[in-house]
């Protein structure tokens, strides 16, 4: 078979062009169109020359691999050795799964694979890619709003993951504390099974007069709080003031929070990954202990 010079050229510049665009798109790169193109110049170049010069050294480990870190030093502004790094790392993770799609392209159209059908299955892995980078983010960003709770309601404690929920800025009216809203089932422990019957009486009966609930377990430091919620308004939430609740991150823990518990009678994650629902106020309230601590450094 014979391969034209510039159609072998023309092929490989339009595919590391491609691998480019995706590197600078899913890093969240700025992407200057000039440097792409010569960048993607000199990787075609490459390709070129090794098949001209046909020695083993041009087709080797060291030589790709140069080529590739002055294909992508060009292609994007990548200051530091860390920064280098993801970006090499990302380029080849992105050019092993297009390696793995164009592959079973291949395979699937018996041997007949054409240019427009690998430009396709790039782009098509680009989308794939697209959302798998931001399923990854978002799982990333979900754990650094996770903390694990402690409530402590008399001699019994339970240990609670919670997320943060920086649009929660519900308050006790009376006394101006952040509320943590949790499920009802994952405190029934520490709450007794005579009060978790009554509170989700409470909830089920909407007649149900809330004085008498307080009458009856005023002892528990009980309170009936209204809130508004997106599609209803004058909704009842029973809180609850802990012994103590204490709150640790993956690097900081506050020992004493001062904070209630509202005590929700349904699910607070569908997916049930977490069980409590913490106030924007505690990130403030982290960063102050933080800062207390550099100072006293």
């Amino acid at each position: 078979m014979v391969y034209y010079v510039e159609y072998v050229f023309a092929e490989n510049f339009l595919i590391d062009f491609i691998l480019l665009f995706i590197t600078g798109k899913l890093i969240k790169k700025v992407i200057v169109y000039k440097r792409l193109v010569a960048a993607s110049i000199v990787g075609a170049a490459y390709v070129i020359l090794a098949a001209y010069i046909s020695k083993d050294f041009m087709i080797g480990f060291i030589v790709k691999f140069s080529v590739s870190i002055l294909m992508l030093t060009i292609a994007f502004d990548s200051k530091g050795i860390l920064n280098t790094i993801r970006v090499v790392l990302c380029f080849y993770i992105i050019s092993l799964i297009m390696v793995g799609v164009i592959t079973a392209l291949y395979y699937l159209t018996y041997d007949r694979l054409t240019v427009n059908a690998i430009i396709i299955s790039l782009f098509l892995g680009y989308i794939a890619l697209h959302f798998f980078f931001r399923e990854v983010k978002s799982r990333i960003d979900k754990s650094n709003y996770m903390r694990t709770v402690t409530i402590k309601i008399g001699e019994c404690e339970k240990n609670l993951n919670a997320f943060i929920d920086t649009g929660n800025e519900l308050v006790d009216p009376m006394t101006g504390k952040p509320v943590m809203v949790t499920n009802i089932n994952s405190i029934r422990n520490i709450l007794g099974e005579e009060l978790y019957k009554a509170i989700l009486h409470f909830y089920n009966e909407k007649e149900c007069n809330y004085e008498k609930l307080l009458n009856e377990y005023g002892n528990k430091k009980l309170k009936i709080i209204r809130y508004n919620t997106i599609s209803s308004k004058g909704e009842k939430l029973v809180i609850l003031t802990p012994d103590n609740l204490k709150i640790k991150s993956k690097h900081d823990e506050i020992a004493n929070v001062n904070a209630v518990i509202g005590i929700y009678p349904e699910k607070i994650s569908q997916k049930e990954d977490y069980d409590a629902l913490l106030f924007n106020k505690i990130l403030e309230w982290e960063m102050e202990q933080n800062n207390e601590l550099a100072k006293s450094r």
